[in-house]
């Protein structure tokens, strides 16, 4: 009972029975609106995040960047680690994102950092925009589904009055149950993204919630297939 990742799986089985309560007591109209509010945050969150958060990089950071870069190579002026490169350049970082690019770069990091802008553009390009971009998705991701989910929750309050009509209320409650189990499977989803948005704001640093814990879990590796923020 002490392995936080089996903790997190139960936690999500308790999602699912409060998310089968709650469509009950809510009804089928109201649960299929919150339904349609979960899949649409869910959706349009990843839309928003994949299409925009590149978009944003190149239009706002890429340039100052790049100019960054280069003249910090140009004051070192002289080969550098990669990893203390890009602490220098912008600061605190995801430690697993940045392990990750790491992993897949065979070549010596250390002889590109030469002070030159072409230098300055491939650190840029191929190691801090792909940290970076995560980053700008994460906040499109949670701003797009607060959204959306805010929006749907007021048309759910409206439908919940049809639970007042005598035997279509009470039909509309079971209903509201059946749905609730696929409910249920989108907020789990859901949860696996907080998760994972969690690790990745706090750099991968805290002992009893990181990337290894949420690897561990046996639900979240389901998720695994529409989140991509998990490791």
């Amino acid at each position: 009972m002490n392995n936080p990742s089996t903790i997190i799986d139960i936690a999500l089985v308790i999602v699912l029975v409060i998310s089968v309560v709650r469509a009950y007591i809510d009804g089928f109209f109201t649960a299929i609106i919150r339904l349609i509010g979960s899949l649409g945050s869910l959706f349009g969150g990843l839309y928003v995040a994949s299409n925009y958060s590149q978009l944003i990089f190149d239009k706002l950071l890429r340039n100052s960047l790049i100019t960054r870069s280069y003249s910090y190579l140009e004051q070192t002026a002289r080969n550098i680690d990669i990893e203390t490169a890009l602490s220098q350049i912008i600061g605190r970082w995801p430690q697993e994102f940045v392990n990750n690019i790491l992993e897949k770069t065979a070549d010596s990091l250390s002889a590109i950092l030469t002070p030159t802008m072409e230098s300055a553009v491939f650190l840029v390009d191929e190691f801090i925009a792909p940290i970076i971009v995560a980053c700008i998705g994460v906040v499109l991701f949670i701003v797009c589904f607060i959204a959306i989910r805010l929006v749907c929750g007021t048309l759910a309050k409206i439908f919940k009055t049809v639970n007042k009509v005598p035997l279509l209320g009470t039909a509309n409650k079971l209903a509201g149950g059946i749905a609730g189990i696929a409910i249920g499977g989108i907020n789990i989803i859901l949860s696996s993204f907080l998760f994972s948005i969690i690790v990745i704001i706090t750099g991968d640093g805290l002992a009893q919630f990181n990337s290894q814990v949420l690897a561990g879990s046996q639900i979240l590796a389901f998720t695994g297939i529409v989140n991509p923020f998990l490791p």
